[in-house]
């Protein structure tokens, strides 16, 4: 699936892309093909100029110059004095016979208004056509004109072929040079567009690949309780008298379970951002202290001891919700005396920073390891010496890091090591007091 939604998107972004890029492409081909015509009409008029000014200047134009005139400029020259034709076989051979050409140069000159045949009608000014095309018998082309020039009390006339095949072979390369240039940028793009459609699917794919691993890993935590259930159904029947213990195992799992299912709709609601929290000024002091008298019994009950250290001063108050950074405080503190060995310490401690409270839990377990740290708010995740209790699913640090953003605060290990580890948890403080 995401194998086709990457090659639909490459698609689509090179069809885009290669379409503006095949539209600039041809724009900058007619602007050269443009420019090529103009430069071939310019250099045209620029010969036609030169014969029409030779013929002014000189009543005997000599056929070695316009044999070498013809050679070297690929033309083709036809001369009258007063209608009759002057006597010029060429310098080179068209593909189409020269006559016919000049035939038809003459005829199109004609429809033109300017005939080769009858005198001009100024007899101070050349009369010229504009550069017309002729077509020969064989695909050859030129660009042709038929000028009328006064002489004296006489006049000339001025049939001028030029061959553009050169021309036409120069605008195919160019045309050939634009399309390999679009097709390497068409590839290039392509390529392009592939790479950045693999980024841009790339949160899609972690994200399905950490759905498939959560629906794993919350299969496996509620097979669980179910299998030590059905034993104990089944132990019910062949042995009635231990009923009352295995009553007592059901109702654990089944308690077990009901947290399980908890933590998982409440990430569920974070992850559909349905969770809320309320927005209400939250006593710091209070919090800390009723939250550590809830653990005070349980820390007694395993051989440990319970500190709260908190400043003289009262602490800033924080907008929030009360019952939810309970429930924060809740899972350090649970995790603290759940991972520290019998005789150690767990300490819930506070200070007010410029715009924040600064709220802390650290116990002297066994710390995290180094490479787990990282993963310590993944969920379902678990380190090998500091999370394998039964009693922990490994979501309870994911749903507090979720109610920590959702109060636009931060939640990190500040340091962990064989000496325990420090949990802090940082609290914006609002500018305007709260009472």
């Amino acid at each position: 699936m995401l194998k086709q939604l990457r090659l639909r998107l490459t698609l689509l972004a090179a069809a885009l892309t290669g379409a503006v890029l095949v539209v600039m492409a041809l724009a900058a081909l007619s602007l050269s093909e443009g420019r090529l015509q103009e430069s071939l009409r310019a250099n045209f008029q620029t010969s036609a100029n030169g014969i029409v000014v030779k013929l002014q200047t000189d009543r005997v134009v000599s056929a070695a110059w316009l044999a070498q005139l013809e050679a070297g400029e690929n033309l083709v020259i036809s001369l009258r004095d007063g209608g009759r034709p002057i006597t010029f076989r060429g310098a080179w051979a068209p593909a189409t016979g020269r006559q016919v050409l000049i035939d038809r140069a003459a005829e199109q000159g004609r429809a033109l208004g300017v005939d080769p045949g009858l005198p001009p009608i100024s007899i101070l000014e050349p009369t010229s056509t504009p550069a017309f095309q002729v077509q020969g018998d064989h695909g050859d082309r030129y660009l042709a004109s038929v000028t009328l020039i006064p002489a004296g009390r006489g006049w000339q006339s001025l049939v001028l072929l030029k061959d553009i095949a050169d021309s036409r072979r120069e605008i195919w390369l160019l045309r050939g040079a634009f399309a390999g240039l679009v097709a390497l940028g068409v590839a290039a793009l392509v390529a392009l567009c592939w790479l950045f459609a693999g980024r841009a699917i790339r949160p899609i794919e972690e994200s399905q690949r950490r759905q498939a691993e959560f629906i794993a890993a919350a299969s496996h935590e509620l097979r669980s309780p179910l299998a030590v259930i059905r034993t104990a159904a089944s132990a019910l029947a062949v042995d009635p008298a231990q009923a009352p213990r295995l009553r007592r195992s059901i109702e654990n799992e089944c308690a077990r379970m009901a947290r399980l299912v908890d933590d998982l709709l409440s990430l569920a609601r974070s992850d559909a951002g349905t969770w809320s929290v309320a927005d209400a000024p939250v006593d710091v002091d209070a919090l800390l202290l009723e939250t550590a008298e809830k653990f005070l019994p349980l820390a007694r009950e395993r051989g440990l001891s319970l500190h709260l250290e908190v400043p003289d001063t009262d602490l800033p108050m924080v907008r929030g919700d009360a019952q939810r950074l309970g429930q924060i405080l809740t899972v350090l503190l649970d995790n603290a005396l759940s991972y520290t060995p019998a005789g150690g310490a767990v300490t819930l401690g506070a200070q007010a920073l410029p715009e924040a409270v600064l709220l802390r839990v650290a116990d002297t377990g066994p710390g995290i390891p180094s490479a787990d740290a990282a993963h310590i708010f993944d969920r379902f995740y678990r380190a090998d010496t500091a999370r394998n209790s039964k009693e922990h699913f490994g979501l309870g640090l994911s749903i507090a890091q979720e109610l920590t953003r959702l109060h636009h605060g931060t939640l990190r290990v500040a340091s962990t090591g064989p000496e325990g580890t420090v949990f802090e948890l940082k609290l914006p403080v609002p500018k305007e007091p709260l009472s």
